[in-house]
């Protein structure tokens, strides 16, 4: 599950919508505390394809524009298309991680497969791909959706990822971060 203690804190951050849309925009107290931990701590923040697409689509929901701010600030980036053949070591493929975790997070939706959009599962597989192409040791997943918190977990287990691609879910970040 996600993590208790997320110490050290992942150099490496892929975001997910539902953590983009919980901390809101430059003038909540969620945003401000989070983008200076950002600056002052020097994390990097990635944006996925899948991501990307969901912003575009609430661009009226937002408060913020996180496409736009990827051009402006050098801490936050998008990243390319999945490379889904891209492992560490002898962890499982990208594509298989993220195949997996579409998998599992439609059982626990209780959904088609061919109807459940793959966002969330493209983060675990970005994650398999950042950790094998930055210097990152460890790659964080901040999120806020149960389910796709526990469906990544259970893929990510017993592999080699494993501790390497962590999933932390926006209040446990935000309460690790106000203590720093």
């Amino acid at each position: 599950m996600t993590e208790d203690h997320p110490s050290p804190f992942p150099t490496g951050l892929v975001l997910d919508t539902s953590f983009l849309r919980t901390v809101g925009g430059t003038g909540s107290e969620p945003y401000r505390t989070f983008v200076d931990f950002v600056e002052r701590e020097d994390r990097e923040l990635y944006l996925t394809p899948g991501v990307v697409d969901e912003l575009v689509e609430q661009r009226g929901y937002m408060s913020i524009d996180w496409v736009d701010r990827a051009d402006t600030t050098p801490w936050l980036s998008l990243v390319d298309a999945l490379q889904p053949g891209v492992r560490v070591h002898d962890g499982p493929r990208a594509g298989e991680v993220m195949d997996s975790v579409h998998e599992r997070l439609a059982r626990f939706e209780q959904t088609d497969p061919d109807t459940l959009r793959k966002t969330d599962a493209e983060l675990a597989g970005v994650a398999v791909m950042l950790l094998g192409s930055t210097a990152h040791e460890a790659i964080g997943i901040l999120m806020d959706d149960r389910n796709a918190e526990r469906a990544i977990d259970g893929v990510l287990g017993n592999t080699y990822y494993e501790g390497r691609i962590r999933v932390l879910d926006i209040w446990t970040a935000l309460e690790y971060i106000e203590t720093r």
